[in-house]
């Protein structure tokens, strides 16, 4: 979502629907950011409303921005809660909708590993038919789509083992480091029978954007908290390191958690 937040002014604002706490840090942009949620979360942030994303508290074309980071399956009416988006962002303005692809192994697994499907109750499975559905309600022309790879975050017990999270799930995970090499081997297995068992989903961008989207899917996505570094930027901050197998590792640069480096399309090992 950088391509949007990333080239927004002092004065500009943002909608952060769906987020909890928030889908990203304020220091990810220079707008002010406002977060929306039906829940509130353990960790109010500093502009936070309580509301649902049919009927949002604000004057109609407010926002520069949207986000929505993986939040739009857990919406019930999703169509007039994407038209609500629409009448409060700002024509001249951009969106960010990130979604499951339900027919991928991670959603599956997702679904099965969570009592109540995590919450998922849209199953989304046409990549175009959906854009078109989004630009058509958001009312703003579809830039581009590109293809989200899991971590399989959701099974890392760093993450799960909690009071709150551990009576909604079946299966309580991996061990880190174990997750981090399942997640190296899927990544081989995918190059090699050209599968799709590390694909995740998409992320859709609509609207005016400050930069081209780079549709090479971000091989290299944390396993504990979930972020995508592209491999130019794990390499120019010199994080490789070489180990005792044929692949390197590194340490994401946001959370510290130990990844083996997947070199992406083009690239070399």
């Amino acid at each position: 979502m950088h391509e949007i937040l990333d080239h927004l002014d002092d004065n500009a604002i943002v909608l952060d629907i769906g987020s909890g706490p928030g889908s990203f840090p304020d220091s990810a942009t220079r707008a002010r950011v406002f977060r929306v949620d039906l829940d509130p979360p353990g960790r109010v942030p500093q502009r936070f409303a309580l509301a649902d994303a049919l009927a949002l508290p604000f004057k109609t074309a407010t926002f520069d921005a949207v986000i929505l980071n993986h939040s739009l399956e857990h919406f019930p009416q999703w169509k007039l809660a994407v038209q609500e988006i629409g009448r409060v962002v700002k024509k001249s303005g951009a969106a960010y909708i990130a979604v499951p692809d339900a027919s991928t192994f991670s959603d599956r697994l997702y679904r099965k590993v969570f009592r109540d499907r995590g919450g998922h109750v849209n199953l989304f499975v046409d990549a175009p038919k959906l854009a078109h559905a989004l630009a058509w309600y958001l009312g703003l022309p579809h830039a581009a789509t590109r293809v989200l790879q899991t971590s399989l975050v959701f099974q890392n017990r760093h993450n799960t083992n909690h009071a709150g999270i551990r009576p909604e799930m079946r299966f309580l995970g991996l061990p880190e480091p174990l997750l981090a090499l399942a997640i190296r081997l899927i990544r081989t297995i995918d190059k090699h029978r050209q599968t799709r068992l590390g694909v995740y989903g998409w992320a859709f961008f609509f609207g005016k954007l400050g930069e081209p989207v780079i549709l090479t899917p971000r091989l290299n996505v944390c396993v504990r908290c979930g972020q995508a570094h592209p491999d130019e930027y794990l390499r120019a901050l010199q994080l490789l390191r070489p180990t005792a197998l044929p692949w390197h590792q590194y340490h994401c640069p946001d959370c510290g958690c130990a990844n083996w480096f997947v070199p992406e399309i083009g690239t070399n090992a």
